[in-house]
């Protein structure tokens, strides 16, 4: 998405990343479809979509383009993360990097070891939930670039 998009534009591409999540769930098409709609709402250089396996206490990656070693980090070590509990509640919608206080960005190893040698400078989690509450996976979402303000993406995402 490289062009300004108005709010309209981006809030139809999310009724379609809602209808993409709700048909990879159905298995009607892939999880990558989700973060394809994903794209027209808001550029991004990575993005991963992961569900949560409370047996193995870890994240799967179901669709992403992170390196390696940052997926490794999403799947195993990211809910350890100093910032993680900050992210991991049901009524908070997703934590922008810019959002995220000082301190705990200092002290996240996903932030000082993964994102910045990527050069990541703004970007979104949001934890994902199920409607009876349960912690089911969560989104990520980075760019090398700071989103311009006010951005009627962080609204809709």
């Amino acid at each position: 998405m490289t062009a300004e998009r108005s709010t309209a534009d981006i809030l139809d591409a999310a009724v379609h990343v809602r209808e993409a999540a709700r048909s990879a769930t159905t298995g009607a098409t892939g999880v990558d479809t989700v973060l394809a709609a994903l794209a027209e709402v808001m550029d991004y250089d990575h993005a991963s979509l992961a569900r949560w396996d409370p047996r193995r206490r870890r994240h799967t990656t179901l669709a992403g383009s992170y390196p390696d070693d940052a997926t490794a980090y999403i799947e195993t070590r990211l809910h350890h993360d100093p910032v993680f509990p900050v992210l991991r509640s049901p009524a908070r919608g997703g934590l922008w990097l810019g959002d995220v206080p000082r301190h705990l960005l200092a002290a996240s190893p996903g932030f000082q070891k993964v994102l910045r040698p990527l050069g990541i400078e703004d970007g979104v989690a949001q934890c994902l939930f199920a409607p009876d509450g349960r912690y089911v996976g969560m989104l990520n979402v980075s760019t090398r670039r700071p989103r311009r303000t006010p951005d009627p993406a962080r609204a809709v995402v």
